[in-house]
Formats: C-alpha cells, structure tokens, sequence
C-alpha cells in the first residue's frame, strides 16, 4: 500500500492506536450487523467525501489503478492504494485509518479538523451511504440521546432562558428539586459555583446533570429575598416523560410523544388516572401517535401488549442471527377491551407503527389520520471506544398480518388526507367503495416495499396532507366512539383476514 508521504509531523503515537481502535470497532461492528452486506470501498469513500466539510478546496480523486488521493488547496495531503480485496474488513479500515490520518498530519486542514471532528465527518458521511436510517453519534449527541432512552441523573426542573442564567418554569414533585425547596419563578444564577449568566440553555440542562446520587450545589435569586440563596440538592434518575393524559368528556385522550424506557408503564398509569376520574363513566380511549418518531422496541411491544390478549405483535428479520425476533402478546388488556382509536400522521414512525399495526390487524383499535412514515426498520446501537454511538439498521419488521412496515408505513382504516368534513370523511372510508378504507387496506397488505411503482401508488392513497381547518382527526375519533356501530364497523374494516 501507498501511503502519503507529505504529512508535515509525525503522528503521535497515541492517536494513531486511538484511531486504529476506533476504525477497527466501526468497520468491524458494521460489516457484522447491517442488514445488508456493507460495500466497504462505496462505505470509505463515503467517508473521505464527508472531509470535504473542512474546506472547499478538498478534493479525493481516485485513478485507474485503485490509489486515492486526497488534495487540499491543490497540496497532496494523502495518497494510497486501496485493498484488493474488497470484502476485507480489517484491510480497509486500515486503509482508511490511514488516509484520514495523514490528511490529519498533514496540517492543510483547518484548525478545527480536530480527532473528533474528523470522526464526526468521516463517519456521519460514511454512515449514510448504507441506508437512510444507520447513522454516527458523537459522543455529545449521544449521552443525550441515552438521556431520552434510559434517563438521566437529574433534580426534577425544567428550565427556561432567563439573562441571569435559567429560570424554573416547572418542578416535579416528587423529585429532589422540589423536596429541597425550589420554587417555579426562582432564578438560578450558578451551578457548583460557575456563574451561567449569557449560557445557551442545553449547556446549562448538561451542566445540571450528573451521576445519580451526586450533590448540585445551585445558586439562586428568589423575588422577595434580600440576597442569594445556596441550595444543595442531590441526583436523582429522572426519565422523561412521552405519556401526556387528558380528558375530553367521557373519552380518554393518552399522546405519546416518543417511546423511552417508561412509555409502557406510564401508558398504563394514564389508564388508571382516567378510571379513577370517570369510573364506569370511561366510553373511550384515544391514543394519539401523531408527530411520534419513535425510540424503544422493546417498549412498542409492551405497549401493545398491553392491549392485546394474544397473538403476533410484529416480527423482525435482518441478516445477523439475533436479529430474528418474534414478539407475541400474554394474556391480560389493560384496558378491557374499551373501544380504541389511534391518530397517526407521516410524522409517526418506527415504534409508533409497531404499535399502530398490531392493534389494527387484531381488531382491537380503529386506526385515524394519514398514512405512516414507513421507518419499517429497527437500528442496533453499538458502543464506540470515544463514547460515541453507531446506529445501524439490522432488521426489517413485519405488521401481525405479514405485510412489511419499511416505506409505505401503516394505512389508517379512516384516511382523513385533505379532509374537511369528519362525518363524510367517515362514510366514504366505511363504505364500500374503491377508495374505501376496505379497499386500501387490502392494496396495502398486499404491497411489497421491492416494487416501486406499486409503492408510489400505494404512497398516494393516502398521503401525509394538512386539513382543511381543525382538527378532523381528533373529531372522527370521537364520532366513532360515541357510536357501538361505527365501532364494529371500523374494527372489522381494520382487522386482517389472516396472520393476525
């Protein structure tokens, strides 16, 4: 192999074995878990291309015989040969290690290409060329995206910009923040002692995060105290929150805004809320996965099982052995079989279509909106040695009655796309004609994601449109609640003939 000859110091021994185990780890995780056999030469040059983001004049240019060259400024910054082997893991990420490494050295990029910058391009860019959805996390992005699946040490406060540093506009009563005495309207002027006047408000959310059990020491201003106020308030594990419960007459109105560690479980606790609020007064439930873009699979599946007695929730398949999966309810609805509606728009995605399509092929929920995002796809994240994250699609998933939820996503029983009027919107999609809800039910099930022109038409049945005034969803929702015949009549539309 080649190699550049025009870097300007020699590489510092410790960076080179901290790139060699991070490029190691990346095309090792990769060429084992991806759905698909990755192309590694088309998955490098993806990555080089993505340095490009450093300075315009970057230029990769490869000959007849195999050897990249990488110019900055018309400089060669690095240059070599490219493996023989084009399935040959460790050859290429050699070779990559290598290339990036001595365009690192040579000192023709910008002062900000620093280690983790070049992580961050080469690859953000090379992780794209596998499929729409695999991506990298650097090691930021990806303690908070931990945050939002699993939880985080924290006291219980929301925050908001203030210009002596952050304001409390809301505390969770049964965490430490407001077991210490915090008030919403307090003003926090220092955290552990370092003044955060002028502070964008994510470095300050960070700045309040730490170990679980780990003290915080806050500095606060309280309108009617003379002075500062010093407050030592220790961590606690704090989930955030995607289950939002609210009553609209005798119907239950539960939003999930994503699915975390604690979806299942709070969705469970919404139900008990509303029979505690209504009793046997409680007609209804709607669950609204509107603008849901998803999160934990594990937690689709409990929350769909949570309404289903048995059966298939969905399946998934990929090219790794364990990512064959098959998820199937136990006995118990939580809900007793009270009538339930779903709200989806192209906004909802991955988990939420999970959830959507296995209550509707069993007949247990009448499905409302605009078809799905279609993210059929579950993403495997992999540890990286820099903290950093890799997502990586490993498998497909398949609704109950076996159609593949990649692409066209989940078609509602009532499609309100461009609706204005909720009783007529109603009517068409439970009658019987071609555009009934019956009759696109039955195209979509049947559809293979392979064939693209059968999806484009599929993608036009019942397209992601803003209505016309109102919300039409929420209003059909409640037609067919409020009504025992539109409710077997859409459950019957909705449910699958077979599989489910």
């Amino acid at each position: 192999m080649l190699s550049a000859c025009t870097a300007a110091v020699q590489p510092d021994p410790a960076l080179e074995s901290r790139m060699t185990t991070m490029f190691d780890a990346v095309y090792t995780e990769v060429s084992a878990v991806h759905i698909d056999p990755p192309d590694l030469r088309r998955f490098t040059i993806g990555g080089l291309d993505g340095l490009r983001k450093f300075d315009s004049s970057y230029d990769l240019d490869i000959d007849d015989d195999d050897v990249f060259m990488i110019e900055v400024g018309g400089q060669i910054a690095a240059e070599g040969l490219a493996p023989d082997n084009e399935t040959e893991i460790a050859a290429w990420s050699e070779f990559a290690r290598t290339m990036v490494l001595d365009v690192h050295m040579s000192g023709l990029l910008p002062k900000d290409a620093s280690e983790d910058a070049l992580y961050d391009r080469f690859f953000d860019s090379a992780m794209r060329t596998l499929d729409r959805y695999s991506r990298y996390a650097n090691p930021k992005d990806a303690a908070d995206l931990r945050a939002e699946r699993d939880g985080f040490g924290g006291i219980g406060i929301d925050l908001e910009e203030h210009p002596d540093g952050a304001r409390i506009h809301r505390l969770e009563h049964d965490k430490p923040g407001a077991a210490a005495g915090l008030l919403v309207g307090d003003r926090i002027v220092a955290i552990d002692a370092l003044k955060i006047a002028g502070m964008p408000l994510d470095a300050i959310d960070r700045l309040m995060r730490g170990p679980v059990d780990s003290p915080i020491s806050l500095t606060l201003v309280r309108d009617g105290l003379p002075g500062p106020l010093n407050v030592t308030v220790g961590r606690t594990r704090i989930v955030p929150n995607t289950v939002f419960y609210s009553l609209i007459g005798d119907h239950a109105l539960i939003r999930i805004s994503g699915f975390n560690q604690r979806t299942s479980k709070r969705i469970a606790e919404a139900i008990g809320q509303a029979r505690a609020d209504l009793g046997q007064g409680l007609s209804g439930l709607i669950i609204d996965l509107r603008g849901n873009l998803g999160g934990r699979l594990d937690q689709a599946v409990d929350s769909a099982d949570l309404f289903l007695e048995s059966g298939l929730i969905t399946r998934a398949d990929g090219r790794h052995p364990e990512s064959h999966q098959v998820f199937k309810a136990e006995p118990g609805d939580i809900a007793d079989n009270l009538p339930t509606v779903i709200l989806i728009n192209g906004a909802s995605a991955s988990a939420a279509e999970i959830l959507a399509s296995a209550l509707q092929d069993h007949g247990r929920a009448v499905v409302v909106g605009m078809s799905s995002f279609g993210k059929g796809t579950i993403q495997t994240i992999v540890d990286l040695p820099n903290n950093g994250e890799l997502y990586v699609t490993w498998a497909r998933f398949v609704a109950p009655s076996g159609y593949a939820l990649n692409r066209m996503g989940v078609m509602p029983t009532v499609c309100t796309s461009g609706a204005s009027d909720a009783v007529a919107t109603l009517d068409q999609a439970l009658g019987h004609g071609p555009d009934s809800g019956a009759a696109n039910l039955k195209r979509r099930r049947v559809a293979s994601y392979d064939d693209e022109a059968e999806a484009r038409e599929i993608l036009r049945l019942c397209p992601w449109l803003p209505h016309a005034s109102g919300d039409i969803d929420l209003a059909i929702a409640e037609l067919i609640l409020e009504s025992p015949a539109l409710i077997r009549r859409a459950l019957a539309v909705g449910r699958a003939a077979e599989g489910a």
